[in-house]
């Protein structure tokens, strides 16, 4: 007879305890009134381009956050934690500490510190708990980042559903 493997899911609160970290609460409050994959467009630059709609983001809720993102020959973590496996790539191949970003550089402990809260065609939408949270695009394609917003409430206030 078979036996039956338990997948045990972290909530919220567990997640917290195990990073070391208070999540911002209207995060916490928009966290517990999406759906998963629920889609937000942003216009990262609003400045050069007012018009423009903006990508979209495909949130996590709290099942997705902790579904494992496996990376061939790296390895696996939750998708909040996914981060972790870009910059263990990144810095096998660059030989780097550091990521570039629109702030300047940044060491790849504080991004891959990072906590993902969506995608979009393969770039990472993340709150920087070293930056009050602020809210960060980790772009995939070549390994820098770039600061969006200054909280994910300031965020939401400049996003749409999509």
């Amino acid at each position: 007879m078979g036996s039956v493997k338990r997948i045990y899911k972290m909530n919220i609160a567990e997640i917290q305890k195990e990073r070391a970290i208070a999540l911002p609460k209207e995060y916490l409050e928009f966290l517990s009134n999406i759906d998963a994959g629920e889609d937000y467009c942003f216009n990262e630059y609003p400045e050069e381009d007012p018009d423009f709609e903006g990508r979209c983001w495909a949130f996590y809720d709290e099942e997705l956050l902790c579904e494992n993102i496996e990376m061939s020959r790296v390895g696996e973590a939750p998708a909040h934690r996914q981060l972790e496996l870009y910059l263990k790539c990144y810095q096998e191949i660059s030989k780097s500490d550091i990521v570039h970003s629109s702030e300047g550089e940044l060491s790849i402990d504080r991004v891959a510190n990072g906590f993902v809260v969506a995608e979009e065609n393969g770039d990472l939408l993340y709150l920087d708990p070293s930056n009050n949270f602020s809210v960060w695009i980790f772009h995939h394609d070549g390994y820098d980042v770039k600061k969006v917003s200054n909280s994910i409430s300031d965020w939401l206030d400049r996003a749409t559903i999509a």
